[in-house]
């Protein structure tokens, strides 16, 4: 019963957080003043076999509202054995072409690492990463002049999707991200908090990547190098008016496999850093490293909370007292609530027309099936094995048009 309670004023500390984090989300989201282009970026593009969907990146990538002069774009086709270079190259693109000797690691981080070492990084003073399926608005690069002249140094933009009313598996994908682009990513960022770096449409400052490295090698490795420069005491922020769509698994057994290794690299990341998070914040009253350790320790109170969430209304709806409930009820069922409302919100930031019920039914799947995949990866968490997601969804920017 003792252990029960504590556990209930866990979690009613973690929604309570949450939640208000979240209230902070709401409302249109404001601009930073335009200033005139001055930045020049590298645009690394790591792909693995994506003949299908590189040619409209590169296309999509080369009509940026900003001086042609200013950026670069350089495919790393990195073991390919298709026409990825072919493509790129026929594209404009600049093309790295890499091939892992045996014994070498491979994946997306061993990728950008060799990119870095071949370029003449001199030349540049941000590098922007983009997945080889991504299309991006094409006023990305003018918002990242922006962010860094206003003296952001890591920045990420917002993530949407190509395919969000493909099924329930894409939707469920696309609705969690609509959903923590404002609860969390633009709630965050208003507070001051530091934002979490998504893999994708992220720019960094030359020199903080000179000053942390590019040591990340986790399965997570956006999440990783988040973490080292929230370690130096530098966050990452957020840009809401640039956004990023990219291909959401329409299979289930895909989705888990995808799902599978996120969680592993959570996992890993959180074993390796969640210490060092709460030390700084202990040792330097850093709230940013706090809610750092909160984020990376997010996968437990998901598991216990589901867990947590069959003993308490087992309680509540039986005569079996294995739980004496803190709250009544309605409170909890309150904040489940408020969820949905929250949800329904933040599906009119979509470019995409959205059913509101399709929406909170496949977030539920989504969200519930990831249990078991959390549970299971906490203990492989070391089965550092990358496998790549099929992507095959040929469309230009023009059909993402908001």
């Amino acid at each position: 019963m003792i252990f029960f309670t504590i556990l209930q004023y866990g979690l009613l500390f973690w929604f309570s957080y949450w939640f208000i984090v979240s209230l902070f989300g709401f409302g249109k989201a404001g601009e930073l003043r335009n200033k005139a282009p001055e930045k020049k970026f590298v645009i690394l593009v790591p792909a693995h076999n994506e003949e299908a969907v590189i040619g409209n990146l590169v296309q999509n990538l080369g009509k940026m509202k900003y001086p042609k002069e200013l950026y670069d774009i350089v495919v790393i086709a990195d073991n390919s054995d298709d026409d990825t270079a072919a493509i790129a190259r026929r594209h404009g693109a600049i093309v790295l072409e890499h091939f892992s000797v045996p014994g070498e690691p491979k994946g997306k981080p061993y990728a950008i690492k060799y990119a870095l070492e071949e370029l003449p990084m001199e030349k540049y003073d941000a590098v922007c990463v983009f997945d080889a399926d991504n299309l991006v608005t094409l006023n990305y690069l003018q918002l990242m002049n922006d962010h860094l002249l206003s003296g952001e140094r890591l920045i990420q933009c917002y993530l949407d999707s190509k395919n969000p009313n493909d099924n329930v598996i894409s939707l469920g994908y696309a609705a969690s991200y609509y959903y923590m682009n404002r609860s969390w990513q633009l709630a965050k960022y208003r507070l001051g908090l530091g934002n979490a770096v998504g893999g994708t449409g992220f720019c960094v400052e030359r020199s903080l990547l000179e000053e942390v490295g590019w040591t990340a090698k986790s399965l997570t490795e956006d999440l990783e190098f988040t973490v080292q420069c929230l370690l130096r005491g530098e966050k990452a922020t957020w840009c809401h008016h640039a956004r990023v769509y990219d291909e959401k698994p329409t299979g289930f057994l895909a989705s888990c496999i995808q799902r599978l290794r996120w969680a592993r690299g959570h996992w890993d990341v959180c074993f390796k850093y969640a210490g060092p998070l709460l030390w700084r914040a202990v040792r330097k009253l850093d709230i940013r490293a706090f809610d750092g350790f909160l984020y990376l320790i997010n996968p437990g109170k998901i598991v216990i909370g589901a867990i947590a969430s069959a003993i308490f209304y087992t309680a509540y709806f039986t005569n079996v007292s294995i739980v004496e409930p803190i709250l009544p009820l309605w409170v909890w069922l309150g904040l489940v609530t408020f969820n949905f409302i929250y949800v329904s919100a933040t599906l009119r930031d979509s470019a995409h027309k959205i059913d509101w019920f399709r929406a909170i039914i496949s977030l539920l799947f989504i969200n519930y099936t990831y249990v078991p995949l959390f549970m299971w990866s906490m203990v492989t968490s070391s089965r550092r094995v990358w496998v790549r997601t099929e992507h095959t969804k040929n469309v230009n920017i023009e059909d993402m048009r908001l």
